[in-house]
């Protein structure tokens, strides 16, 4: 960084210094016109230019807006040197006199990335720079100023063999090309700002507008040049191009300035969005851990009920029978033998009740044999016909297979209860990291995720491993319940 600095400021004194140059050279010029006009615009856009560029440069490195600026002001004193009186500065000042205008263009198709991202802008850029290079030192082997209208003109040190016919044709030439390709700027840079939003219309509406004036202006001046009309419209149309040439740098700057203004606006505002989205995320989380710990508590109950009611007093029945068999072993073998069979039956009962209890709080294929069989017999278990498709569910962690497994459950439960359904699909897959669990049915529809159907329980059980869980459920159409829950 102390580097780049130390090299713009050597690029800034380089600046001055060409700024101040300038000044006698086009105040003790022989045949330029107009020269303190020429002299004041030539400053205020060469240092404009240099001095916006430099400050953008340095405030954004990584962008080539700043650099493009600084050489466009380079550029620009550059094409004044043919104001000079000696032919050397003379030559090079027309050999470079429309460099200036390729750079622009590159800078205003740039905007405000500083990269030229379309085909057609690299294309109408490199024609630009070939026009104004190439194609000016062609036509100064044949152009002498003495033929061309300013005999007070130095001498042209490139002329190789004065022909003003072929100057004439190549000066057209190129002013049709560099018409064409104005126009198609102008018609880019259209379009840019109709396809930009609202914001970024407005923000760079000014700048455009000070672009489309200049290269309107320009256009305007190749018009009349080829269409032959006075020298004096000519010289009005290219003073107020080159006047909005002047003026574009600070446009720049108003920009940028707008710019950082509407960034810290959109800064607070996203701020104050971010802010709330967590306040209501910590509520969201606060409320889905209460619901948690009631649903636990819940569990607990209804387990404790279950076993109660159920395998409890199944056990205790069987208790009390096996001390009654023990008692008719010898005495009545008969009825002992009946109450061992009772006995048996219900111990049967019981285990039965107690493995339907375990698989409720954990389904035993589901860690014996995997996710795949736990849902097929899921979907052997349901009341009706359930379509099953998987992908990509092996090698799950043990949790997302947990709540991958119970979000089917409830769901084909919800769905033989209250959808009076002829048919469900139960779909996995696993994509973008993420597995995605989708069970769907033709039933009724309007299923209401707090109507306590048990919804809002696997939501906070997918919500707890960072998942979310959508029930998509309109009247008459069916309900499609889908959960994603992140898995690497």
């Amino acid at each position: 960084m102390i580097g780049l600095r130390r090299a713009l400021v050597a690029i800034a004194v380089i600046g001055l210094l060409f700024g101040l140059a300038e000044i006698p050279l086009i105040l003790g010029s022989d045949f330029s016109s107009l020269r303190g006009l020429q002299l004041a615009i030539t400053l205020a856009a060469g240092w404009g230019f240099i001095g916006t560029g430099l400050f953008l440069w340095a405030r954004r490195p990584d962008n080539q807006i700043g650099p493009l600026m600084t050489l466009v002001g380079f550029l620009w004193f550059a094409s004044q040197l043919s104001a000079s009186n000696l032919p050397l500065l003379f030559t090079l000042g027309n050999a470079l006199g429309s460099v200036y205008v390729a750079a622009t263009m590159q800078l205003v198709l740039s905007y405000p990335s500083g990269e030229l991202t379309e085909r057609r802008d690299r294309v109408v850029v490199a024609v630009a720079y070939a026009v104004t290079t190439v194609g000016l030192l062609l036509m100064g082997l044949f152009l002498d100023p003495a033929d061309d209208g300013c005999p007070e003109c130095p001498d042209n040190l490139a002329l190789v063999s004065p022909n003003a016919d072929i100057a004439t044709v190549l000066d057209v030439a190129f002013s049709v090309i560099a018409f064409v390709l104005l126009v198609i700027v102008i018609a880019t840079l259209i379009r840019r700002w109709r396809e930009a939003g609202p914001g970024r219309a407005t923000l760079l509406g000014p700048v455009y507008l000070l672009i489309g004036l200049l290269l309107t202006m320009l256009v305007l001046t190749l018009a009349v040049d080829l269409l032959g009309a006075p020298d004096w419209v000519e010289t009005a149309f290219f003073i107020s191009g080159v006047a909005c040439f002047a003026a574009m740098p600070y446009a720049f700057l108003g920009a940028l300035a707008r710019n950082r203004m509407v960034d810290a606006d959109v800064l607070e505002a996203e701020n104050v969005r971010l802010d709330a989205e967590l306040q209501a995320r910590v509520e969201e989380l606060r409320a889905s851990r209460q619901r948690i710990v009631e649903a636990g508590v819940a569990e607990r109950r209804r387990i404790e009920r279950d076993l109660h009611d159920g395998a409890q007093q199944r056990l205790v029945s069987l208790a009390l029978d096996l001390r009654l068999a023990r008692g008719q072993v010898r005495d009545n073998p008969d009825a002992a033998e009946q109450l061992l069979d009772g006995a048996a039956e219900e111990l049967g009962r019981a285990l039965a009740e107690l493995r339907e209890l375990a698989r409720g709080i954990h389904p035993a294929v589901l860690s014996d044999r995997g996710l795949a069989a736990a849902l097929e017999a899921l979907a052997g278990r349901a009341p009706l016909p359930v379509e099953l498709r998987r992908s990509g569910d092996e090698g799950l962690p043990e949790a997302v297979e947990s709540a991958a497994y119970f979000v089917v459950a409830e769901a084909l439960t919800n769905v033989a209860k209250y959808a009076a359904a002829t048919r469900a699909t139960v779909e996995l897959r696993r994509e973008n990291g993420a597995v995605e669990v989708e069970v769907s049915d033709d039933g009724v529809g309007g299923a209401d995720p707090a109507a306590g159907s048990g919804l809002s329980g696997l939501a906070d059980r997918v919500e707890a491993l960072d998942g979310s869980l959508d029930v998509d459920s309109h009247p008459g159409k069916g309900t499609t319940v889908t959960a994603r829950i992140p898995c690497a």
